[in-house]
């Protein structure tokens, strides 16, 4: 480590005022403001943009925290009002900032932002020891760890070797980077050993976030009031938010209540930073920066209590475990990414009515009742950006999603219309579950025929579950034109018809092309022949039965 002097005149970094939030602007171009200058240029910008989809996440969770306190709306006419300025307002910005500026400074001695403050600066140095004969001090000295934590898609310690072939010290993060991963840390902080539990909503869900025609929209719809709020959060929802908490994060720290502001930059980790002056090439970006992070304090933060409910996130679907009613044997549990599982899938659950085992994000419900109140015009579709991170519930991360869902306003209270899209996915299922079975059946080993079908017997498993991902990613587009023709109640009937038979064209297609793919062998010749006389039978019974035909 290298002995560069750390002051406040050579160390700082204000998220407020210095560019560090990736944007991209209407004509394309991409461009890093500050938060000051983001929110107050939110109408001219068209989205957040970043090259990971967590850090999309974790910015806008912050923005909305700063707007929320800004703006603290009690009723959809209060949002209806921030809508109708077209822009957020200048001086309340200027009012917020005055007051709060100093605690979004990433260095600051005693109140570094998401950082806890009871650690200096210097906090790597190990204490030189004490003489004999002098007295002892207590010693300011953190154990160290290198900056790849803080970052999902950056591997560290034994992972390493295996990912990136190269050694910790190696890492050098400009402080821009830095504030993007601190604030991933809210959304998406998973398990990772012992004593390293996950952020206030468990195990990463996925994040539904509205999308609006620019960034002011975007977050403008983004805003809540209280009827869309966690209810066990704490009240006044304006307490410790990171602007305005303790500056410090204590180890291991379990909370019985947590406020609204307060749970979209919770502190799951007890971090800091210890940054150096010196010139180098960020490791994350490839800028060159006259700061750089190389190694920080990162331990376990704060906790919610054993015990208490599941925290009902507004940007957050839950869904009832093992089908159970909502309520039954633990309550719910927030929807997230499954292998092998396009996010469009999980539709009514993500965007629709809320059932009994099911419940859609309340910012969702919010926006339903935006639209039914003639807040939004109803002409155009209701967007939203849904980010997640897969894991295994523990220290392993696999991959991050990062896609868009549109629903057409009519649809999002519209029962019957719901029921039909419900309907549909059920029969894609049903498909799904014939070609399954069929395949199972004809291609296994000689000696498990006539047996009950075992999973571990099928010969070509690889082939099959390639063959039940293609037809999943054959019906999206599909899917999406559905949806539009379902929201319509005089054309729904003929969108019921034409989806049923592309359901089952695309089953039997993708079924033929993997059965062609066992081989040229009499054998697998007649178990191909068989194979795809008994999928077409059993396709055919299902159109039928759902059309009659």
């Amino acid at each position: 480590m290298s002995e560069s002097s750390i002051t406040s005149l050579s160390i700082s970094f204000s998220l407020w005022r210095d560019p560090w939030i990736s944007i991209i602007q209407p004509d394309g171009q991409m461009r890093e403001l500050s938060i000051g200058a983001c929110l107050a240029e939110a109408h001219t910008l068209a989205a957040l943009q970043d090259a990971s989809p967590l850090v999309v996440a974790g910015t806008h969770r912050l923005l909305v925290a700063i707007l929320q306190a800004i703006y603290a709306p009690e009723s959809l006419d209060d949002i209806a009002n921030v809508l109708r300025a077209g822009q957020f307002d200048q001086g309340k910005l200027d009012d917020f900032a005055a007051q709060y500026i100093e605690r979004f400074e990433l260095f600051h001695p005693t109140a570094p932002f998401l950082q806890t403050g009871d650690v200096p600066l210097e906090g790597w140095r190990k204490p030189e020891k004490a003489k004999k004969d002098e007295p002892k001090v207590a010693a300011s000295w953190a154990e160290p760890k290198p900056i790849a934590p803080l970052f999902d898609e950056v591997p560290g310690t034994t992972y390493r070797a295996l990912y990136h072939h190269i050694t910790d010290d190696q890492h050098r993060v400009c402080p821009a980077c830095c504030a993007r991963g601190l604030l991933t840390l809210a959304a998406f902080a998973s398990s990772g050993g012992a004593g390293i539990r996950p952020s206030i909503n468990g195990v990463p869900p996925v994040y539904v976030l509205p999308a609006g025609t620019s960034l002011f929209e975007t977050l403008a719809l983004s805003l809540t009031t209280l009827d869309y709020q966690p209810e066990s959060a704490q009240y006044p929802q304006t307490e410790n938010a990171a602007w305005n908490r303790q500056p410090l994060i204590t180890r291991d720290r379990e909370q019985p209540t947590v406020s609204y502001l307060e749970s979209l930059t919770f502190p799951a980790r007890r971090v800091r930073l210890y940054p150096l002056a010196e010139h180098a090439t960020c490791t994350q970006c490839g800028v060159e920066t006259p700061i750089y992070v190389q190694q920080m304090l990162f331990e376990m933060g704060h906790r919610r209590s054993e015990g208490a409910p599941v925290w009902e996130d507004p940007f957050v679907a839950f869904r009832a475990p093992g089908g159970k009613r909502t309520g039954e044997s633990g309550g719910v549990v927030p929807v997230r990414p499954q292998p092998g599982k396009a996010l469009w899938r999980e539709y009514i659950g993500l965007l629709l009515l809320d059932r009994e085992t099911q419940m859609r994000p309340k910012i969702v419900r919010q926006l339903a009742a935006l639209y039914d109140a003639d807040i939004l015009d109803d002409r155009h579709m209701a967007r939203f950006r849904c980010i997640g991170i897969r894991s295994d519930g523990k220290a392993k991360i696999f991959e991050w999603l990062d896609e868009a869902l549109e629903a057409p306003p009519d649809l999002l209270n519209d029962a019957l219309g719901i029921e039909l899209i419900d309907q549909a996915l059920d029969q894609a299922r049903q498909v799904e579950q014939t070609v399954r079975f069929t395949f199972d059946q004809h291609f296994r080993p000689l000696r498990a025929q006539g047996k009950k079908i075992d999973n571990k017997m099928v010969r070509f498993r690889t082939l099959r579950d390639r063959m039940l991902a293609t037809f999943w990613q054959r019906l999206a587009d599909d899917f999406r034109q559905f949806v539009r023709a379902a929201a319509d109640p005089f054309t729904r009937d003929d969108a019921n018809v034409t989806w049923i038979n592309r359901v089952i064209a695309v089953g039997e297609q993708t079924f033929n092309q993997a059965a062609e793919q066992v081989g040229n062998r009499a054998d697998a010749l007649r178990a191909r022949v068989l194979a795809q006389d008994a999928c077409w039978g059993r396709l055919r019974a299902k159109r039928k039965e759902w059309i009659g035909e």
